[in-house]
């Protein structure tokens, strides 16, 4: 236990209430130095004080390489020929680019009128198709309950749960028609019912 620390031998947080005692404090003062000012020297703001000397030796400097040409931009620099600059017409102020293609913008988009043309087209194209459709639903339903209720597999059925509908050469007699009858129309309203329901969907 000689290896860890006592928890009251840590340093306690200000903010929770707890007192800092022992800890390192930094202060910092400021000496501002004053220098007297000399007559020959310029008061500045930012601490860089030249005396005249200076000043002069730096003005001779810059006198003499003037004159030897040293300030002097090569002539590689300098452009010769302007007149690329001078005859350019997107320099002027209120340049206005000539378009590339002179395209009729309003012409190239779909009118309103062209928009709703072809939607009607569209929905009287479905429309007919729809037409068609139910017109062919109900013969084509018709020939396949027909062709159901003729197949000798459906008469055999017939004839095993209820003989009473034929007779006895093993025809449908006039209760045998009139069964056939009134169970082909309500297979074919019941059929007929539930396509309509789906073509709702």
């Amino acid at each position: 236990m000689s290896e860890s620390t006592s928890i009251l031998d840590l340093p306690t947080d200000p903010i929770g209430g707890g007192n800092i005692t022992n800890n390192i404090s930094l202060t910092a003062t400021e000496n501002n130095i004053v220098q007297p000012l000399t007559p020959n020297q310029i008061p500045s703001s930012n601490g860089l004080s030249l005396d005249q000397s200076t000043i002069s030796q730096i003005v001779n400097g810059l006198q003499q390489a003037s004159i030897t040409g040293i300030t002097q931009l090569s002539s590689r620099d300098i452009p010769m020929n302007t007149t690329n600059i001078s005859n350019d017409p997107q320099i002027q102020p209120n340049y206005v680019p000539s378009p590339v293609n002179n395209n009729d913008y309003i012409k190239n988009y779909q009118q309103t009128g062209d928009i709703i043309d072809h939607y009607d087209t569209n929905m009287a194209r479905q429309h007919s198709i729809d037409e068609m459709y139910n017109e062919i639903q109900t013969p084509l339903l018709l020939v396949v309950l027909y062709f159901l209720f003729q197949l000798p597999f459906v008469k055999k059925h017939l004839y095993s749960y209820f003989p009473v509908l034929f007779s006895k050469d093993g025809n449908f007699n006039i209760n045998g028609l009139l069964f056939t009858s009134i169970l082909f129309g309500l297979l074919f309203y019941i059929l007929n019912k539930i396509t309509q329901q789906f073509a709702v969907f």
